[in-house]
């Protein structure tokens, strides 16, 4: 697709996988991002398609040394399902960095989605990867989405941001501005509410995502097809899932995942949803609450999860004790960029706009 001085690209096919795990390997080190099963998942398996992008090898030796990826992702966009394109943050062996390999790249993946019928590729790319996004492929900033935070351990978290066993000591300081919320309302007990673990999403859950799909202009479709793929069917990950019932129905549900957030060590909200209704809100502090409880007692540094302001997610967030989190306790910032590939004048456009986009940390590419 590409030739430029030294090096040639192609389209990513299965046939690459094990060139693009050793580039990973080369790149990131042995994590799981760079695990063969983990690599089969995400790029082989999702419910949309296979990921679309190009890998780029050195003329002479063959060997990759650079890769774009775009991963099909259904999409509500005003009111009608369609394909949007969740971009991976490039890969470029450590050799090659600095030159034109991920912009070229990032650009004939862009073309290809395009090709396939994919209306927008978005992504929430790295602090090294953001100015080529944005400066030299064409993609929107669209803005940052909150991370917001609360302590699980005050006087770590102290000492971790201060390197000071002294400041460490004020933690008494720290929990009065991380405030305790109060209990939830035990009327919302009374509405029938129940919380229960799950291990799969079922039929329940494609009712729910009926009455919720409407929300937001811009929402990555969250029935149980993808909601298996994305937390129950993928490998080298544990996530937990609690949903709140009640009268036979899901007001809401989070999942949630114990992970490295930068330094800290932190139990993520990865996905919150709840019904936009009074029993949608109770059940969302009770989720909230009992993501509080099951992280307390695992000795961690913090809570954490992505909300946008406009959304009733956020604002439950808020009510039970987590606040925006300051810019030295967060890893990276989270910002959405956006590459449109229709007119701009359709449907596509929305995307454009942060206030319409419904997003958590599930719809992140590496967490």
């Amino acid at each position: 697709m590409t030739k430029e001085q030294g090096w040639i690209s192609s389209r990513y096919s299965p046939k690459d996988a094990q060139d693009s795990l050793q580039l990973a390997r080369k790149a990131l080190g042995d994590v799981e991002l760079a695990a063969a099963d983990y690599q089969d998942w995400q790029c082989q398996r999702s419910p949309a398609g296979a990921a679309i992008g190009t890998l780029a090898r050195d003329e002479q030796t063959g060997q990759p040394i650079g890769q774009a990826l775009t991963i099909p992702v259904k999409v509500r966009l005003s009111g009608e399902e369609c394909t949007a394109g969740l971009s991976l943050n490039p890969l470029t062996d450590p050799d090659y960095q600095g030159g034109d390999v991920s912009a070229s790249l990032l650009k004939d993946a862009c073309a290809l989605a395009a090709e396939e019928e994919i209306a927008f590729t978005y992504g929430f790319p790295n602090q090294d990867s953001h100015s080529t996004f944005v400066n030299r492929v064409g993609f929107r900033d669209a803005g940052p989405v909150p991370l917001l935070v609360r302590p699980l351990s005050p006087e770590r978290l102290a000492m971790k941001t201060t390197g000071s066993r002294v400041l460490a000591r004020t933690a008494s300081v720290a929990r009065l501005v991380w405030r305790t919320p109060t209990p939830a309302p035990p009327q919302e007990r009374l509405l029938g509410l129940e919380i229960a673990e799950v291990s799969f999403f079922d039929e329940p859950f494609a009712l729910f995502w009926h009455r919720v799909q409407h929300r937001f202009p811009v929402m990555v479709v969250r029935d149980p097809v993808y909601l298996n793929w994305r937390f129950v069917d993928v490998p080298a990950r544990e996530y937990t899932i609690f949903a709140a019932r009640s009268e036979g129905k899901i007001r809401g549900y989070i999942v949630l995942r114990e992970a490295p957030l930068g330094r800290f060590s932190a139990g993520l909200i990865m996905d919150l949803i709840v019904e936009a209704s009074g029993e949608g809100r109770a059940a969302g502090r009770l989720l909230i609450d009992q993501a509080y409880s099951y992280f307390s007692d695992r000795d961690l540094d913090i809570l954490a999860g992505l909300a946008l302001r406009h959304t009733d997610e956020f604002r439950l967030l808020r009510s039970r004790g987590l606040w925006v989190s300051p810019k030295f306790l967060q890893p990276q910032p989270f910002r959405l960029v956006v590459h449109n590939h229709n007119e701009e004048a359709g449907p596509s456009g929305l995307a454009y706009k942060l206030r319409n986009w419904f997003l958590t940390l599930a719809d992140c590419d590496a967490v």
